[in-house]
């Protein structure tokens, strides 16, 4: 727990608190820290009369409610009392989601979106005194899932953009055409791409072979126009830069495939190419904790 640091970033983003600044005031305690590594699940179960036991029908993760043990301190009661009320500013719930972040020891972050439900009501009967405050944060995650670093590969005609952890591009003079590698390997759930495809281009293909699952869009793009296909299940849409609803050009089956947790190996297509067509990919893998 040591190497971990936490943070918290208001739901409107304007302000970032460091949970571990003790130069600051803020301290992670120990005491009172608890689901910060893994997922709660749950086993979704059918009972038939006369057979003992139960059946399995799925394995689902709950909603996440990590807690946080947190002392809060300063020079003097005024200077506590300031920063007692930022702290309960930037965490009401009532101005949406916020994220709870940890920057592990290796630099990674993981990033968990969630309300803080509980901690910050105080307790006068315990004699708190004026400048110090100990306290245990509850936070409340409908999405259980802990994101990791943001990855992203870009695939053009022209030489390609760095990125990291992809291998090179095979680039035909017509056709923006792609083969790399995703590897969530030791990631805990799958995570959901977003591609951003400029044109000039048309009939696009997107395939991931590991799962044997593909998506075709027949749409065509002038130069300079932009599609998204965002694959994120509370998303699941292809649109054009204009917002125009593109799944009718969909062929076949509209599959918008996720990453799995594993070596994804994806190729991707797109015709009537020039310079100016690229194809980028976005997303984050998906964990059970920090």
């Amino acid at each position: 727990m040591a190497a971990d640091l936490l943070s918290w970033t208001a739901a409107d983003g304007s302000t970032t608190i460091n949970l571990s600044d003790t130069s600051a005031g803020y301290m992670v305690m120990a005491d009172g820290t608890k689901g910060l590594r893994s997922v709660t699940y749950e086993m979704v179960t059918t009972k038939y009369a006369g057979i003992d036991g139960e059946s399995v029908n799925a394995v689902r993760a709950a909603s996440n409610q990590p807690t946080v043990g947190l002392l809060l301190s300063a020079d003097d009661e005024a200077a506590f009392r300031a920063r007692a009320q930022g702290l309960v500013r930037a965490m009401r719930p009532k101005a949406g989601m916020g994220t709870l972040s940890a920057q592990r020891g290796d630099g990674s972050v993981r990033s968990l979106s969630c309300y803080c439900t509980g901690g910050l009501e105080g307790d006068e009967s315990a004699a708190m005194p004026g400048s110090w405050w100990k306290m245990v944060l509850t936070f409340y995650a409908p999405d259980p899932w802990w994101l990791g670093d943001p990855q992203t590969v870009s695939i053009g005609l022209g030489a390609p953009t760095n990125f990291f952890p992809f291998f090179p591009l095979q680039l035909a003079s017509s056709t923006v055409q792609g083969q790399f590698t995703a590897d969530l390997s030791d990631s805990d759930t799958p995570a959901f791409p977003v591609w951003t495809i400029t044109g000039p281009g048309s009939s696009l293909v997107l395939t991931n072979n590991t799962t044997n699952r593909s998506l075709t869009v027949g749409a065509s793009l002038a130069s300079g126009e932009v599609m998204v296909i965002d694959t994120r299940p509370a998303y699941l849409s292809v649109r054009r830069g204009d917002g125009t609803n593109l799944l009718g050009s969909v062929t076949g089956y509209p599959d918008l495939w996720p990453l799995v947790e594993d070596v994804n190996n994806i190729t991707a297509a797109l015709n009537g190419a020039t310079s100016n067509s690229r194809i980028v990919g976005s997303w984050q893998p998906r964990y059970a904790g920090i």
